[in-house]
């Protein structure tokens, strides 16, 4: 199934398998977002917000613990417990197993009684780039989500694009107009996915740059910062209130220089 169509819809299936944290992260997205009404994920609605900053009460990640290399019975058995309760924010919740091919024999048994008997709040994802070697009756009961093309380019978020583009936009900052300019034609051309992970990442990159400052630093370099963070938060208002990519680059460019 291609993923972009069965955004469309406003029935999700209970159970998915991803190849991407990124689509795993749009499809966790879409099961939380409020707008009902409309195509999801609107990425404008509250919920959307903190979905994008990974701060959803209602989206659970379960990756390998630290010092192992599978995801545990354990894991799958606090899920388990979790499931039932019912949602903070959201109508659904959407759990996110990263690494979902890791899981050994118990814990595929154990996330397979979820899956036999869901609760209808409850929205899982298995994300992996293995699916083959998931448990038949656990591939049966999810659909599984492939990108729109095999020729296409990875998305932003699952390359280092967006880290390079976050990398060179900072870089044009001291008074490259010319890479400026080229970072706004790249930024123009991002979808309004890829274009709200770029403003997100921009921004805390600002903030984490600011608090890296020593007491001495130059006084204009902590001026270029704050009023950058002001800048990309005002776009990514822009954003939720459906402005063009090419306005929000143009806003940023012309608010820079």
């Amino acid at each position: 199934m291609i993923i972009s169509n069965d955004f469309d819809s406003d029935r999700l299936s209970h159970a998915y398998i991803v190849h991407s944290d990124a689509l795993a992260n749009k499809l966790a997205m879409t099961v939380v977002c409020s707008a009902r009404d409309r195509k999801r994920p609107c990425m404008s609605c509250a919920d959307c917000n903190k979905a994008s900053r990974h701060i959803h009460p209602d989206i659970t990640r379960i990756g390998k613990l630290d010092g192992k290399h599978i995801v545990s019975v354990d894991q799958i058995r606090e899920i388990k417990q979790d499931v039932y309760i019912v949602p903070n924010d959201s109508i659904q919740k959407a759990y996110i197993v990263e690494d979902a091919d890791t899981m050994n024999n118990n814990a595929q048994n154990a996330f397979l009684q979820v899956l036999e008997e869901p609760p209808a709040h409850a929205v899982f994802i298995l994300c992996t780039d293995n699916p083959a070697v998931l448990l038949p009756t656990i591939r049966s009961r999810c659909i599984e989500l492939k990108s729109q093309s095999s020729d296409e380019p990875d998305n932003i978020e699952e390359s280092d694009e967006l880290i390079e583009l976050v990398n060179d936009f900072f870089g044009a900052l001291s008074g490259d107009s010319i890479k400026l300019m080229e970072c706004m034609f790249r930024i123009d051309k991002l979808d309004r996915f890829a274009l709200s992970a770029f403003l997100d990442f921009a921004r805390e990159r600002a903030v984490l740059s600011l608090r890296d400052l020593t007491s001495n630093a130059n006084e204009e370099q902590k001026k270029t910062l704050v009023n950058t963070e002001s800048i990309l938060a005002e776009a990514g208002e822009m954003l939720k209130l459906n402005v063009s990519a090419g306005h929000i680059s143009g806003f940023i460019c012309a608010s820079v220089l």
